[in-house]
């Protein structure tokens, strides 16, 4: 029972020492793992996506921008508004061939002159400055810089919320005379971030300086949220507004998300990159458990091997020990024999006092015994009668006894 109980405790003992190093050092790394992408995100990762993704918006998005500069400055348009906006056809067809050209939604002219509003269809409207849909044009026209980005829903397409890059025209001069530009489909925006999203594996968000969440790639158009509203970015809104590109971090629901935020003159807008850790450290966690797993196993195969062994050596000693015990018990048999056979030995010990003539002995009451009688009864010895050499010559000289 004693050798069980420490049996039990010798491998109660190795595997909890098993269990604590393993799960310490699997913990350890796996914490050392997290911190190090964490890093890698901020400063790394992240980073290089965002600077990715303006990549891709130079190509989808501030191209429309160009468009609309090289429309402001085509002499044709000057020449043709400085004319007296005679030939709608002519514009007409300016404007269907730029719309048709590049893709877009809409093109456009307006002219400061006499308000028309030209559009790829001929004359959509005159625009009035008591008429909230059209404040955008005199908007632009008070503004200093040449163009600007702006979502509005379009009139010549069914009000489909659209993407206008609204650029100032000048004439040879230096003075204004109009508005020029092109539209893109919002839908289409969205369809660029969708992607952005898609091939970077990031959600990718468009915001004014005044902090309206103008395009995002996780959510519908129609919703609309400003930086202040938004459940995710709310808490991050005044650090992503008061710089022109920083990396930040917030925490959403237990989950760390990462922002990278950096502003587009071009755009006039605020591009933020967001990717949780989730996704990023689920390997991680997946290679813990794997760790784990073997961890586990590991330890099983040491405490099965080690109980073998220990069954091994433990049956080796009790084998000894019946061995040890069968000479025990032999020696004790032996032992025992010896002892009974010691009580049937009669000795004589002390002294004994003996005659010098006859030989008689004194025992213990006083008497005088002949020497054969005493040592018959004090031991088991038996005399027989003999007679000695000497005793023959001297007695019987002439016989031969031998």
């Amino acid at each position: 029972m004693l050798i069980k109980n420490q049996k039990k405790l010798l491998l109660l003992a190795l595997c909890t020492i098993l269990v604590t190093g393993f799960l310490a050092t699997s913990l350890l790394s796996f914490f050392v793992s997290i911190s190090y992408l964490r890093d890698q995100i901020a400063s790394s990762s992240l980073p290089l996506t965002s600077d990715n993704i303006y990549s891709e918006i130079q190509r989808d998005i501030i191209k429309p921008i160009y468009i609309s500069s090289a429309m402001a400055h085509n002499s044709f348009l000057r020449d043709w508004a400085l004319g007296g906006e005679t030939d709608l056809e002519t514009i007409r067809v300016f404007l269907s061939e730029i719309k048709e050209s590049y893709g877009a939604l809409t093109s456009f002219y307006v002219s400061e002159e006499t308000r028309n509003y030209y559009y790829p269809d001929g004359i959509l409207k005159q625009v009035s400055a008591n008429e909230t849909r059209d404040t955008w044009y005199f908007r632009v026209r008070e503004m200093e810089a040449d163009y600007e980005l702006n979502v509005d829903p379009d009139m010549a397409n069914k009000d489909a919320m659209t993407i206008f890059i609204n650029h100032r025209v000048y004439d040879y001069e230096g003075r204004y005379i109009g508005a020029t530009g092109i539209g893109l489909a919002m839908h289409s925006a969205l369809d660029i971030v969708r992607r952005y999203q898609d091939q970077f594996d990031s959600a990718v968000y468009f915001i004014s300086p005044e902090g309206e969440i103008v395009l995002r790639s996780d959510q519908n158009a129609e919703k609309e949220y400003t930086l202040y509203n938004d459940p995710v970015l709310s808490d991050i809104a005044s650090e992503v507004l008061a710089s022109k590109e920083r990396p930040l971090s917030c925490n959403i629901e237990g989950e760390r998300l990462f922002v990278n935020s950096r502003f587009i003159p071009e755009l006039n807008w605020f591009l933020l990159v967001t990717q949780g850790e989730s996704e990023t450290v689920a390997h991680t966690y997946k290679t813990l458990i794997i760790n784990l797993a073997l961890c586990a196993l590991i330890i099983l195969v040491v405490i099965v091997l080690t109980a073998l062994v220990i069954n091994a050596y433990q049956k080796v000693l009790r084998l000894q020990q019946e061995e040890l015990l069968e000479n025990h018990q032999q020696l004790e048999a032996e032992k025992a024999a010896l002892s009974t056979a010691l009580k049937d030995v009669k000795q004589l010990t002390g002294l004994l006092p003996i005659c010098a003539s006859c030989k008689k002995i004194r025992d213990d009451q006083g008497y005088w015994q002949q020497i054969e009688k005493y040592v018959q009864e004090h031991s088991d010895a038996n005399f027989t009668h003999g007679i000695c050499p000497e005793c023959q010559e001297r007695l019987y000289p002439d016989v031969d006894i031998s």
